[in-house]
């Protein structure tokens, strides 16, 4: 490369490079061998890079589905908060004219799903992905969390278990027992199933658009069961694109004495382009010190259908606003289709589709280490209260 171009390329502003990028992205060639004989796990670079020197409250614990941890244990792969492992085998439905066919690898049994899994997970640790947060949308039974212990035991990868109760109109309701208890009893069930499921988070809460009533009664209880059991909380805001929406959940749980270290703020990713200002609600979110939920990156969200790159500019708003240790990036959800097995990124696909579109765009190092790395174990991380 001659001198001139290389010095008119590191001239280059952020503002410059995003400019630039297109919804396509270099992505990293795949390169591992592994063992399992179903793909090639795709090296996403991280392998050996680690995290800052963070200090932690004294006794901060990560708490998987296996047994608690040092949020140290975090600090050489990356972690995302927002995710939906699977936890029980169900045999394809009947598709729809416009659903995606599950592809050529898909389980028939629940232990051809499991194997399944593990699988997954391992290539995805191979690419540098070292936790996953288990997201709910409904009560979890044993068979569930059972298979969830096996899938962590089998593959090495942490797994967080989040629950709670979801509801947004646009997608699903509560069941009628939700919507019938009262406050207090949704208090005791929450922190009771903490305790017995080894629970690391609440999450994902969701509320509608607009909030419903029996949706500020759950996020009241979730708040109610943060204050006794210290637990993070995430949570899902509509799809369709809701900024409002954000900040009444904020709101909200800030008046029920939430501590908004421990809280995410979720699916800003989703709101639309020309909706507001580039980044207004994300900035707003993180002056008051709760974390920002760009956790619908990665691959293909149907409701949304938000380009990339529109994504990675609204990233690098909210990082020349100063906020980098707010960021938490997730992908939210990998159906069949998306796993590596078939024809997509899996688990990791935020480390080897969206994290080389923001290094392009010009984030350094050091601070794509502290979005992956550094600020979920912050998150994560909390001490103990006498309910959990």
């Amino acid at each position: 490369m001659k001198d001139s171009h290389r010095a008119r390329l590191t001239r280059l502003t952020r503002r410059e490079l995003i400019g630039k990028l297109g919804v396509g992205a270099a992505f990293g060639l795949l390169a591992t061998r592994h063992a399992t004989p179903l793909a090639l796990a795709q090296a996403g670079g991280w392998q050996s890079l680690r995290g800052a020197t963070v200090a932690f409250p004294k006794g901060s614990i990560v708490r998987t589905i296996l047994k608690d941890i040092s949020p140290e244990t975090l600090s050489s792969g990356a972690t995302q908060i927002h995710e939906h492992i699977g936890s029980r085998y169900a045999p394809t439905p009947p598709l729809g004219p416009s659903d995606i066919p599950p592809g050529p690898i898909a389980p028939a049994s629940e232990a051809e799903y499991l194997d399944l899994i593990v699988d997954e997970l391992k290539m995805s640790r191979a690419d540098g992905l070292s936790c996953l947060v288990d997201a709910a949308t409904d009560r979890r039974d044993d068979q569930q969390i059972a298979n969830l212990k096996q899938m962590a035991s089998r593959s090495g990868m942490h797994i967080v278990v989040a629950g709670g109760y979801y509801q947004d109109l646009a997608l699903a309701k509560y069941a009628p027992r939700v919507v019938q208890s009262s406050e207090d009893e949704l208090v005791a069930e929450f922190v009771r199933d903490a305790s017995q499921q080894r629970w690391g988070a609440f999450g994902e809460i969701a509320s509608s658009q607009p909030m419903q009533a029996e949706e500020r009664k759950v996020l009241r209880a979730i708040g109610k069961a943060h204050v006794r059991t210290g637990l993070p909380v995430f949570t899902h805001t509509p799809h369709e694109s809701c900024p409002s929406c954000a900040l009444e959940q904020l709101d909200l749980f800030e008046s029920m004495g939430v501590d908004v270290h421990h809280l995410c703020i979720g699916h800003l990713s989703a709101i639309k382009p020309g909706a507001e200002p580039l980044g207004q609600t994300a900035k707003a979110i993180a002056k008051r010190g709760a974390y920002l939920g760009f956790d619908t990156v990665g691959h293909m969200m149907g409701r949304s259908m938000i380009p990339e790159a529109h994504k990675v500019r609204y990233i690098l708003a909210v990082l020349e606003a100063g906020f980098e240790d707010h960021i938490l990036l997730s992908p939210d959800s990998t159906p069949g289709p998306q796993f590596k097995a078939n024809w997509g990124n899996g688990f990791s696909s935020v480390l080897v589709q969206f994290i080389p579109k923001l290094r392009y765009a010009g984030v350094k190092e050091a601070t794509l280490r502290k979005i992956l790395i550094d600020n979920p174990r912050r998150f994560l991380s909390f001490v103990p209260k006498q309910s959990t």
